[in-house]
């Protein structure tokens, strides 16, 4: 009860008296009486106004019409003896000449004339005309023989007059209509403030309504409105844990990404280099490849961190091998961007610590690919130093820095300083708040010092504790050797069928080649290999139902493992080829390592006296995309050999200017094929990843997604075509700077 008395008299306030609402709402219907008043006068008058403008025009097209008709009648009845009632069928047509002239000067139309100062001049002109040819056309009896000449020379005359006052009454219509329509845009703006005007009174009165209403009623709705809260909070919760479990997945595709980066420096063991050098490129690469992999399931286990449930493997870290090992990584990129990228150690850190080597590297691959990604010039700095107790690790950069309220929410899951920087370097915003997470369960720190666009300072605290030197070595890798293995290689593209042979063979494969699909059913029914490799567009049959035919047989097609390989990438194609009986999917470029793993997976499931599992195929760190990829390009050198490369660029260059020529006349032919123009970007696009061309890869691949869809236009692929071309020229250009660097001539 003393609630109730003390909620009454709040709503007895909110009472207001009737005549003040009875007021209102007079005035709001009042107020729009009017407008709508206005309106229908003002459009009503437009209608009037525009309907005047209208006959005056077709009166003046009928005035010209009719003299130029006169001028035709009578040059036709010149050419015989003009008889009597050719005679009177003429003076006929100039009496209705005449007429058109009368209503001219006559009514509203004459007032509108009159305003206009070139017809005005030029109505005074034909008069004038008019009247030095009323009396050269005088009835048959009055007049024996027309004056045929004078009266050709003053209707030429006179046509010439008419003409011009069509033009003129034509512009000031058009200028009229201009003016009208910036008078209108101003009503327009005026009915909006009106609107607004009257929504807002209009608004007013609901408001007196509303706040009359009784005091259950009030309280009803402010239950049922917290209901509505509640369900939308609890919405908003399973909202966030959706989008934890999605970022989850997108940040572990992204810390996936560099590990292509591997493969750059597994090329570099082909080369004819020392013995220290190979133990150190081995050593380099097997340690990265381990530590980027773990990665991965480190962000997986985001969940585990953050519910305390996280496992550290401390163990004994040589500390100057690990910082050199994940500074190396970043050489490169930052050499890229002309950075300068330096490491200092304090010669009084311990050389041993006891620390969870993996989750240390995480956090300072994470700072110094931050440090990277945010400076355009200058240096990143590395420093470490220690203290009694703490183990100190600084990363500083010249870069954009970080205003105070940035700083304070961006060790957040799935924040970033403001939302242009996702737009502008990607990400997901999740890798400091991992760090954070990683520093908390060592018991250290993690923080940052920054001051916008002087540069920021990321620092990582924990607790230091010495250990003694342990000795460890590198296990050695199994054989990459798949001699003696038999494919299958499905391929209409002759740059993608080299390129395969030539890295298959590398690995000791034997390869045999079909160019279509009804090639391919030939040959596995003649020859049985170990293994097939499958495009999935090919010129007469899809990848897909090839497939599924060599599965209809039978036989050893029954289990013979069949790998997609495309240049398509997208998530339906796998789940498409998988379900067409495939057994893997490998996409373009494609590298040894790849070939390899897929050769593993497939010919040695079991893992036991095969090959080495090596990583997805990539050639490039995140952002080190150029006109042509050099590391797919130095690849192929060190498989095919200089003289190949060579041959395989002309090649290229050959087909490439066949495929738009092709294109060329496709997107002129009428009807326009767009299955032509897919299978044309596709192969394009196929060739282009092959010998490393990707940005040329990629606008082909625009094209061939722009035509898939369903209302695209002829104008919308040509532009596509356009910026194809221009694209096409500069990779063209690129390739031949590199080929005259790098191959002999």
């Amino acid at each position: 009860m003393s609630d109730s008395a003390s909620t009454t008299p709040t709503f007895s306030l909110l009472r207001y008296p009737r005549r003040f609402k009875l007021v209102a709402i007079i005035a709001v219907l009042l107020f729009a009486a009017a407008l709508v008043v206005a309106t229908l006068a003002a459009w009503r008058q437009e209608n009037l106004t525009q309907s005047l403008r209208e006959d005056t025009a077709w009166v003046v097209y009928k005035l010209d019409r009719d003299a130029v008709q006169l001028l035709n009648h009578l040059l036709a009845a010149s050419r015989e003896k003009i008889d009597p009632a050719r005679h009177d069928e003429l003076n006929l047509r100039f009496e209705l000449l005449y007429s058109r002239m009368t209503l001219l000067n006559e009514g509203e139309v004459s007032t509108l004339l009159q305003e206009i100062p070139a017809a005005r001049e030029l109505l005074l002109q034909i008069h004038q005309h008019l009247d030095v040819l009323d009396p050269m056309f005088e009835p048959y009896g009055v007049l024996e023989q027309l004056p045929v000449a004078g009266l050709e020379v003053e209707l030429q005359t006179l046509g010439r007059l008419t003409e011009r006052l069509v033009i003129a009454i034509n512009g000031y219509l058009a200028e009229s209509a201009t003016e009208e329509r910036a008078q209108l845009s101003q009503l327009y703006k005026l009915l909006m403030s009106l609107i607004i005007g009257m929504s807002l009174a209009a608004l007013l009165v609901i408001i007196f309504l509303v706040r009359e209403m009784r005091e259950s009623a009030a309280i009803r709705r402010q239950q049922e409105q917290l209901g509505l809260k509640l369900e939308e909070t609890a919405e908003q919760a399973q909202a966030a844990s959706q989008a934890k479990s999605d970022f989850l997945a997108m940040v572990s595709h992204e810390i996936r990404t560099p590990l292509n980066g591997v493969i750059g420096m597994s090329e570099l063991l082909r080369e004819s280099v020392s013995l220290t050098q190979v133990e150190d490129y081995a050593r380099t690469i097997h340690d990265s490849a381990n530590q980027l992999l773990a990665m991965i399931n480190e962000i997986l286990d985001f969940s585990k961190i953050e519910a305390g449930h996280l496992t550290l493997e401390t163990s004994p870290t040589a500390l100057k091998p690990l910082i050199d090992s994940v500074v190396v990584l970043f050489a490169p990129r930052a050499k890229m961007k002309g950075l300068l990228l330096t490491v200092n150690i304090d010669p009084l850190v311990p050389e041993w610590v006891l620390v969870d080597e993996g989750r240390l590297r995480q956090i300072l691959l994470n700072l110094i690919a931050n440090a990277i990604k945010f400076t355009a010039q200058g240096e990143i700095n590395v420093r470490v130093s220690s203290t009694v107790e703490e183990l100190i690790f600084e990363v500083s950069d010249t870069g954009c820095g970080l205003s105070e309220p940035q700083q304070a929410r961006l060790f957040e899951p799935f924040q970033q300083a403001d939302e242009s920087v996702s737009r502008r370097f990607g990400g997901t915003g999740l890798g400091l708040a991992i760090c954070k997470r990683l520093c908390d369960a060592m018991h250290g720190q993690l923080g940052v010092q920054s001051r916008l666009a002087h540069g920021s300072t990321f620092w990582c605290r924990l607790p230091l504790v010495e250990a003694h030197p342990v000795s460890a070595s590198l296990p050695l890798a199994p054989s990459l050797d798949f001699t003696g293995t038999s494919l299958l290689l499905v391929e209409d593209n002759a740059v993608n069928r080299k390129v395969a042979v030539g890295l298959l063979s590398r690995l000791g494969c034997s390869v045999v080649c079909a160019e279509n699909g009804h090639e391919a059913l030939v040959m596995a029914q003649t020859q049985q290999v170990h293994l097939i490799f499958m495009d999935i567009q090919l010129p007469d049959i899809d990848g897909i139902t090839v497939t599924q035919r060599l599965r209809e047989k039978g036989g050893w097609l029954a289990g013979v493992p069949i790998v997609a390989m495309t240049a398509g990438g997208i998530e339906d194609d796998r789940q498409r080829c998988l379900a067409a009986g495939m057994t893997d999917y490998i996409t373009k470029p494609l590298s040894l390592a790849a070939l390899s793993n897929v050769l593993a997976l497939q010919l040695f499931p079991s893992g036991e006296d095969g090959p080495l599992r090596l990583l997805s195929s990539g050639s490039s760190l995140p952002g080190e995309a150029s006109m042509v990829n050099t590391d797919t390009l130095n690849m192929l050198r060190n498989t095919l050999g200089e003289a190949s490369l060579s041959q395989l660029l002309v090649l290229y260059h050959q087909q490439v200017s066949d495929y738009f020529a092709q294109l060329s006349a496709c997107l002129s032919s009428t009807p326009l094929s767009y299955d032509h123009v897919i299978r044309l970007a596709h192969q394009l696009r196929g060739e282009s990843v092959s010998v490393g061309a990707e940005q040329l890869a990629e606008q082909a691949k625009l094209l061939e997604s722009l035509a898939k869809v369903e209302h695209s236009t002829l104008a919308q692929l040509n532009d596509v075509f356009s910026s194809l071309k221009q694209t096409s020229a500069q990779t063209n250009a690129a390739l031949e700077r590199w080929r005259s660097d790098h191959l002999p001539a």
